[in-house]
């Protein structure tokens, strides 16, 4: 099938090398000629080592094109997939106008019937609007929301746990089904907006049981209880399950906070309260700071203290810091008078362009150097496996605040540190 992609973010770069991988003809559209030119010469515009080598792969062999002229483009495609990046407005509605004028300029450019396919994760208000303005054309729509997770989207864009696709038209429920036919795993057709609460309901229950673990992590600190005992506890129920169950400084990224507010904005739109969503949001929306308390607990004042911050992205294997707690988190400990030098695998040059007073380094042992206090920001595994002891020796205190209970408690007090997690009894 000759498949078109708008857009080469995650979603479209994955969704499109995915596709082509499983046999397809794929085209990809970016109005940013750069990503394009990049794309051409097999490089991704972002870290993913798997999806750089299956671009490489398909590039070699030709099965995929790249567009910077949309007419071009579209003269080739039956299929188009929208991936755009939504824009958010400050009460956190989607701006619809980059939706609208692409899906008019797809109208004046098609020259034969075609499923436009909506990957972005929009709200059905949005989709209903964009759905009018394919009447009196030959085009026909979809919802196909995505579920990939950065690190791994080539992975899951092959081996999805579920496909969900929505739509009104048996021609184009027929054509996604022979679209997807190579892919093995459960299947759901139904409805455009149901597909898409599929999705913002899905990243809402996910925020939801992070928020919940760390609210019973705060209570366990108050009362005593050991936070990674009781999450297995839970986790071990099937009906609940172990993912996502572990305490922290909270969830960030370019998904999940995001989508929790809008849903919830949407919902209000329509008369309906999304209380549950709107809990997790507040508990997340104060969880980082358990680790400024802790340090001041510890350090009585952050006055000229040094504090080394272990991890900048908002989770690992990325150097994505969109909505990463990282960043608001240094924020705090300067306003409370401290220095800040910082450590991350990838995500050096994103931050350095967005911290200020900051010494990044790539570094550990310079960043724990004189260092009163050290925060684990980022669940980077390698921080499991650094020289501690030798941490130890380069720093000026000793005190860890572990704010992705990384680490083992009685092995870091076995060597002289002082030690708290989210969750744990200090």
């Amino acid at each position: 099938m000759k498949v078109g992609i708008i857009g080469t973010g995650y979603v479209g770069l994955a969704t499109g090398v995915s596709l082509c991988l499983k046999g397809n003809e794929v085209r990809f559209y970016d109005k940013d000629i750069n990503k394009i030119k990049s794309l051409r010469e097999s490089k991704t515009p972002f870290f993913d080592p798997e999806l750089q080598e299956a671009l490489v792969l398909i590039n070699s062999k030709r099965r995929a094109f790249f567009h910077e002229n949309l007419e071009e483009f579209m003269s080739e495609v039956e299929v188009v997939f929208i991936s755009i990046s939504t824009t958010i407005k400050g009460d956190f509605t989607i701006n619809p106008l980059e939706f609208e004028e692409l899906v008019r300029k797809i109208v004046k450019l098609a020259k034969r019937k075609i499923i436009i396919v909506f990957k972005s994760t929009i709200t059905p208000d949005l989709y209903l609007s964009l759905e009018n303005l394919l009447e009196n054309s030959n085009l026909l729509s979809a919802v196909n929301p995505e579920f990939l997770r950065e690190g791994t989207a080539l992975k899951d864009a092959m081996s999805p746990w579920r496909i969900v696709v929505g739509t009104s038209s048996t021609e184009s429920k027929l054509v996604m089904e022979d679209l997807y036919k190579d892919f093995r795993c459960p299947k759901v057709f139904t409805d455009p907006v149901s597909a898409i609460i599929i999705k913002y309901a899905s990243n809402s229950f996910l925020g939801v049981k992070i928020s919940f673990i760390n609210e019973i992590a705060n209570l366990c600190e108050d009362i005593g209880g050991n936070i990674a005992d009781i999450s297995t506890g839970i986790g071990l129920d099937p009906r609940i399950g172990r993912d996502f169950l572990r305490a922290g400084i909270g969830f960030g990224g370019p998904c999940l906070p995001k989508d929790l507010r809008i849903f919830s904005s949407f919902a209000e739109s329509n008369g309906i309260s999304l209380e549950t969503i709107k809990a997790a949001l507040r508990v997340n929306d104060v969880q980082y700071l358990k680790v400024v308390d802790k340090l001041k607990k510890h350090l009585l004042t952050l006055t000229g203290k040094y504090v080394g911050v272990f991890g900048l992205s908002f989770k690992e294997s990325t150097d994505d810091l969109r909505n990463s707690l990282t960043i608001p988190l240094i924020s705090k400990i300067q306003e409370a008078g401290a220095l800040v030098k910082a450590h991350d695998f990838l995500a050096l040059d994103k931050a350095k362009e967005l911290l200020a007073n900051v010494a990044c380094s790539d570094d550990v042992f310079f960043v724990a150097s004189e260092s009163d206090a050290i925060v684990i920001a980022t669940d980077w595994q390698q921080y499991r496996n650094l020289d501690w002891q030798k941490v130890l020796k380069v720093m000026k205190g000793n005190l860890v605040i572990d704010g992705r209970n990384l680490l083992n408690p009685t092995h870091m007090r076995k060597l002289g540190f002082i030690y708290e997690a989210i969750g744990k009894a200090a």
